[in-house]
């Protein structure tokens, strides 16, 4: 399969501001360097750092101008010679710097990830980053065990259900809070136990009337008032992973309540691990990380885990599908349908 170098179109950010000012502008098309992978775009994953890399505010500041987006699933086009194990034609999904929000990429080869039959490209291009992230963070840094209980925070959102679905894989019971009806029935239809509300204030009676021990793993995306919450949930020897702030506040830890219940607080940042901006921590870690992400794809593909939520719009409605992340009025994966022919023989799509 042959490339020609005549360009393709993507949305640019040509300056740092609000993510409403992204504009579709056509791209040039650049050489593949070694252990690169070039890639077209059927489907991109919307997530909410999208206005923090447009902000120029997140940890990894792009050099502009830039496409962002950071999960995209599709067929290779084209691979350098050193790259052994996709070639093209193969369905992938990738977990890229930035450049998804487009209809090719170039990508590192080590953050690409051979899709398995039976797993569509829509579902897969919800699972890369999130389910990377979650898996990861529960089992090498929570070390979650089966007949544990897990609290997962922002299961309505794309990391807490994911969080929920491997929660349960694992073998976890699993607590879940969301902050509408409609999620917390999502969550439950994940495999979530028990499925409360985000109140804060309410959170530890409803935690203890279920765990009167308390809990021993905490999942949170979400930090804030959440996060001082928990620690009145948890149980001696637990462990709260912290993962984002999406509710706005990163929160502190009052150090006396961690010495008396023995309490582990554990920062993950799933970007050391896949390599952003860190190319000796990418090759350090590439052979765990795919072992993991394979691991999430096969368990969809095979049935053991239900396939991600996912919610398609077409790739014209980029700024809608942006506005309903960001506005939190998203269940589950945003997803961008950039070229959903490139998805053929995908199995039916329940959600």
């Amino acid at each position: 399969m042959t490339v020609n170098d005549t360009g393709f179109s993507g949305l640019v950010c040509t300056h740092w501001g609000h993510w409403r000012e992204l504009q579709m502008q056509p791209i040039a098309r650049l050489a593949l360097a070694p252990g690169q992978v070039r890639l077209r775009i059927a489907h991109a994953g919307v997530g909410f750092a999208v206005s923090l890399f447009v902000a120029g505010t997140y940890q990894r500041k792009p050099p502009l101008p830039f496409t962002p987006g950071t999960e995209a699933s599709g067929v290779v086009l084209e691979v350098a010679p050193d790259v052994r194990h996709v070639r093209p034609g193969d369905r992938v999904v990738a977990a890229l710097d930035w450049g998804a929000f487009a209809q090719e990429a170039v990508t590192t080869a080590d953050t690409v990830y051979p899709v398995p039959t039976g797993l569509s490209l829509a579902h897969a291009a919800a699972m890369p980053i999130t389910y990377g992230t979650t898996w990861s963070a529960l089992a090498w840094r929570g070390q979650l065990q089966a007949g544990e209980t897990l609290l997962v925070h922002g299961a309505g959102g794309a990391l807490g259900m994911a969080a929920v679905q491997i929660g349960r894989l694992i073998g976890a019971r699993v607590i879940a809070t969301a902050s509408t009806a409609e999620k917390r029935e999502a969550a439950l239809a994940q495999g979530a136990a028990h499925a409360l509300s985000s109140d804060s204030d309410a959170l530890a009676a409803a935690v203890k009337a279920i765990a009167p021990q308390g809990v021993d793993v905490v999942f949170d995306p979400v930090g804030g008032d959440l996060f001082d919450a928990s620690l009145r949930c948890v149980a001696p020897g637990a462990r709260l992973l912290v993962i984002g702030f999406t509710g706005g506040r990163a929160a502190s830890v009052p150090t006396n309540l961690a010495l008396v219940k023995n309490v582990a607080v554990i920062g993950f940042n799933y970007g050391y691990y896949i390599g952003w901006g860190l190319t000796d921590e990418r090759a350090r870690y590439a052979a765990a990380v795919q072992t993991v992400v394979g691991r999430a794809l096969a368990a969809v593909a095979e049935g053991a885990m239900p396939p991600p939520r996912i919610q398609r719009m077409p790739f014209a409605q980029w700024e809608a599908a942006i506005d309903t992340v960001m506005s939190r009025r998203s269940v589950g994966k945003v997803i961008l349908d950039i070229a959903p022919d490139l998805d053929v023989a995908r199995p039916e799509e329940s959600n």
